[in-house]
């Protein structure tokens, strides 16, 4: 494509990726939304469970493509400049706000797909080129801190969605100017563009270094695991042998059994003195 400054509107493809990457991340961030409250109590609601968390990871690597397709576009073209460039502040604002959202519509998608990549158990993508990433392997912490990330980046891009679609009103409402045609028509007045946009980019870089700072201290640690810590070459002590009781006392056999004193052989007679005679 070639370069044109000063445009009056985007072209038709510009306005066509624009609102169908706007359509998918609407719908994804629907689906994410609800999926995480869908009830699982039964085989069948858990089958369902892991069935939209595959569709939302689908759609938003599919989200991501057409987000890398429209930069690639947007960075061969050069859309119209701002119809108002005396409002600095306000031109910093918006431009940052742009800026912020670029970022959330690129991150959001590529964290969730790196929390995926590095626990790939359940839920799968559903594409044919596998679930892992070159040089990502399993790993519980990675999971954890993309996982944080991913939801804190969804909160910046509510915010910056919500900013935008309140500058697009402003425009509509209080400016009554033609913003909002040059991205629905590619009609409007000629506006050349404007410089100092590295300004709100570095603003910009330095809330995504925040946001991942936040995540790096809070994201949740994985649960050690019991068995690390037993050494090597570590042998557990035998079971105790089983309390025996003690041997009872032996009977005699019947025939060992001495006989009665009068049962036995009388003794040899002992001579006693007569008694004394009157």
């Amino acid at each position: 494509m070639a370069r044109h400054h000063g445009q009056h509107g985007y072209g038709p493809a510009m306005r066509f990726l624009h609102w169908l990457v706007a359509a998918l991340i609407v719908a994804v961030a629907l689906r994410g939304l609800t999926m995480v409250r869908l009830p699982a109590s039964t085989e069948a609601e858990a089958a369902g469970v892991f069935a939209a968390y595959s569709v939302h990871k689908t759609a938003g690597l599919a989200a991501l493509a057409l987000i890398l397709l429209r930069l690639v576009a947007r960075l061969l073209t050069s859309g119209p400049g701002p119809l108002h460039p005396e409002r600095k502040v306000e031109l910093f604002l918006a431009r940052l706000t742009h800026l912020t959202l670029w970022g959330a519509m690129i991150l959001l998608p590529l964290s969730g797909w790196l929390r995926h990549a590095s626990a790939p158990g359940i839920a799968p993508i559903l594409w044919p080129f596998g679930q892992h990433l070159p040089g990502i392997p399993a790993d519980e912490s990675f999971s954890r801190l993309m996982q944080t990330f991913h939801r804190l980046a969804g909160w910046v891009l509510a915010a910056a969605l919500a900013l935008h679609l309140l500058g697009t009103l402003k425009h509509l409402i209080v400016d009554r100017d033609t913003t909002m045609a040059r991205m629905t028509t590619g009609r409007g007045p000629y506006a050349p563009p404007a410089g100092g946009a590295w300004i709100p980019a570095l603003a910009a870089l330095g809330l995504w270094m925040l946001v991942a700072l936040v995540a790096l201290r809070t994201a949740p640690t994985p649960e050690p695991d019991p068995f690390e810590a037993i050494p090597e070459g570590f042998a557990p002590l035998s079971d105790p042998a089983p309390e025996t009781a003690p041997p009872a006392a032996s009977i005699p056999p019947p025939d060992a059994v001495p006989a009665p004193d009068d049962a036995a052989e009388p003794s040899e007679p002992i001579d006693m003195p007569p008694p004394p005679a009157d």
